[in-house]
């Protein structure tokens, strides 16, 4: 019997070697949410927390016209005696906009608390805002580790409302989901996601611990 048992966990052992790579792929794959609609002209949210890869992509769903405006959340700093060194989102925005030849408007989402701490916060900057605007449909974009989070977030705060919440997910040029174990960023990311996913899962709708990116 126990020769059956050690045969077996060898076996396994030996398909967990040979096949990691799919595994490791299958997990991040995972966390990976990418669903806009096109066509709808939904405002396009850049949720805050990564302008180098988010700006990018969602200046490319309003060139296809995926949207019609662009929208920005607002962060508070851990900090707020060096904010001044450095950029606003909006200025970030309007940089990336510009290296990239596109004449585009950027909206500010007023936030409810000075800055949002969390993806629930800029959840219900962005419902209060669309309550405000009549708006019925929002294209979120972030990184692809964090869309499932955030539509999770969005789609809780926003139960009810009869506002059709989307992600679209923005890649990088450190890691993908096909070579994350291979970068420190890579693997801090995906290692803290699912930690930081069970919280939202398990808490309330204000979740100001677990910041926004």
């Amino acid at each position: 019997m126990k020769r059956k048992v050690i045969l077996v966990l060898i076996v396994i052992l030996i398909l967990l070697i040979s096949q990691y790579k799919l595994i490791l792929i299958g997990y991040a794959r995972f966390f990976t949410i990418d669903n806009p609609t096109y066509g709808v002209n939904a405002p396009i949210v850049i949720l805050s927390g990564g302008p180098l890869t988010r700006v990018p992509k969602a200046l490319e769903l309003y060139e296809k016209g995926y949207g019609d405006r662009l929208l920005l959340t607002t962060e508070r700093h851990l900090n707020p005696n060096w904010i001044k060194l450095y950029p606003t989102n909006e200025e970030s925005a309007e940089k990336i906009a510009q290296a990239l030849n596109i004449q585009v408007e950027f909206e500010i989402v007023p936030s409810l608390k000075g800055g949002a701490t969390s993806t629930f916060d800029e959840a219900y900057d962005l419902l209060q805002f669309c309550e405000k605007e009549n708006l019925k449909h929002l294209i979120i974009v972030t990184d692809s580790f964090h869309t499932r989070r955030a539509l999770y977030a969005f789609r809780k705060v926003f139960q009810g409302s009869n506002i059709n919440v989307e992600a679209s997910a923005a890649l990088n040029e450190v890691f993908s989901e096909e070579d994350w174990w291979r970068s420190d960023k890579g693997i801090s990311v995906y290692l803290l996601e699912p930690i930081k996913f069970a919280v939202y899962m398990l808490s309330n709708k204000n979740v100001s611990f677990v910041k926004n990116y």
